[in-house]
């Protein structure tokens, strides 16, 4: 009965995860909606953030979750706001303007071999061989794109390649920042408000803030902000709490899988060879980055506050 019991846990945790990826994995659909419906790449990026806080803020008052946060807990939210969380959706919004959206997660999955660079490179921690050659794919998945003839221009790569360099930054930190004690759907709350402060602030500044949506596009961006701060951030942390952050990551590869095949069968989007063999290259070294970690027994989901949000 136990095991039966344990094996449920196992499967509910990773459909769980699925959805979460799923619900990622729309947002290029999310994005282009938008566009269409009158927002452009900042504007969008503001509404996924700004459209999420009464929803974040009625869960927190209805659980009763405190609201009060430290000074120092301020400054870390606005640096990891601006330079990883707010940063990646930035650059991952503008990718979409340059590549197809498949791609443009696809590569900014590098993120797994990026947080290894850092760890190395800056926390001066010892990696193992098997994260290097991972590394080592997913630059060459970079490079495959580079030479996809489907019109993947550089611009594109490097904003895509960016956002995955963000996101790395936003994972390190929390994971050793005070942060990780708080409380996921309250950072999240706070980490949007600051979000949307500084995407209004550059899309004001730009001349390219458009309030003019239809209303099937206020409606899109309402589901959008919801979908991607409840049900994909939510699925996550359960899917890491009952099937293992392993498990977890390497279901999260539904993310970019998902993408790939909206941005072909509804937007007919083509890969080439090369992009295909690109986008091959950076989930193999994506899901041999998580075969390669070991979970520590002494840290879980709760502890940590795990967190997946772009």
């Amino acid at each position: 009965m136990l095991e039966a019991r344990n094996i449920s846990r196992r499967t509910m945790g990773a459909i769980a995860v699925i959805i979460s990826a799923v619900c990622f994995g729309l947002v290029p659909m999310f994005v282009k909606i938008l566009c269409n419906e009158g927002a452009n790449s900042l504007s969008s990026a503001f509404y996924r953030s700004a459209l999420s806080l009464l929803p974040l803020l009625l869960y927190l008052k209805a659980k009763k979750i405190p609201l009060s946060i430290t000074r120092r807990q301020a400054g870390q939210i606005i640096l990891i706001t601006v330079c990883g969380y707010g940063g990646t959706t930035v650059l991952l919004f503008f990718a979409y303007n340059y590549i197809s959206s498949g791609a443009a997660t696809t590569i900014h999955f590098v993120y797994p071999a990026m947080v290894i660079v850092y760890s190395l490179v800056f926390l001066k921690e010892k990696v193992k061989p098997l994260k290097l050659i991972c590394v080592g794919l997913c630059m060459a998945g970079i490079w495959m794109f580079r030479q996809d003839g489907a019109g993947a221009g550089i611009e594109g790569i490097l904003l895509a390649f960016a956002s995955g360099c963000t996101y790395a930054f936003y994972i390190v930190y929390l994971d050793k920042s005070d942060l990780r004690q708080m409380p996921p759907l309250k950072l999240i709350f706070y980490m949007n408000f600051a979000a949307s402060a500084v995407i209004l602030s550059a899309a004001l500044a730009t001349q390219q803030f458009t309030a003019e949506l239809t209303p099937y596009g206020w409606f899109i961006g309402t589901v959008f902000a919801v979908t991607v701060s409840f049900i994909a951030v939510l699925g996550f942390q359960l899917g890491v709490r009952y099937t293992g952050g392993q498990s977890a990551a390497i279901l999260s590869t539904f993310e970019p899988i998902t993408s790939v095949i909206i941005g072909t069968a509804v937007y007919g989007e083509k890969f080439s060879a090369a992009g295909i063999v690109g986008c091959i290259l950076i989930l193999a070294a994506t899901i041999l980055d998580t075969r390669a970690e070991a979970l520590s027994p002494s840290r879980d989901c709760e502890s940590n506050g795990c967190i997946q949000q772009k």
